[in-house]
């Protein structure tokens, strides 16, 4: 009976979540070009309302390898790209947000317009989270 309640106190099996609470709080996907190569430029708001920083280690999208990152959060800017990894701080008065534009260069394909895509983002803390995007610009000729 001691042994049991000697179990029962001790430390618990299950750990608790990552302290870094990470959600998309708002998404575009712009493909632009007439003819291929078409250009992608996928822009994801990511939130941190966590105590921790966290880091943006990795991204995958099904549009291609070749991929660009930037920190202003405009598909249109002309900002130098950054590389990975990429740091999202703690909230200081408030949540901080880290505003991703991804650009994706020399796409075959520009059909994305009926059928969207995906991003996946891998946070060193928080993990990976995956997001559908569906297309936010008119397809050619509209």
């Amino acid at each position: 009976m001691i042994a049991l309640l000697l179990a029962l106190t001790g430390e618990p099996a299950v750990q608790e979540a990552p302290a870094v609470p990470l959600k998309v709080v708002n998404t575009a996907f712009i493909v632009s070009g007439m003819a291929a190569p078409f250009e992608g430029n996928i822009r994801v708001v990511v939130q941190n309302t966590g105590t921790e920083a966290d880091e943006l280690v990795a991204v995958s999208t099904p549009l291609g390898e070749t991929l660009e990152f930037r920190t202003d959060g405009n598909v249109f800017s002309s900002q130098l790209p950054v590389a990975l990894p990429i740091t999202l701080p703690p909230p200081a008065d408030g949540p901080s947000y880290l505003p991703l534009v991804v650009r994706a260069t020399g796409l075959e394909r520009g059909d994305y317009w009926s059928t969207g895509t995906t991003i996946t983002l891998r946070f060193a803390r928080a993990g990976e989270m995956t997001v559908r995007l569906t297309q936010s610009s008119p397809a050619p000729g509209q």
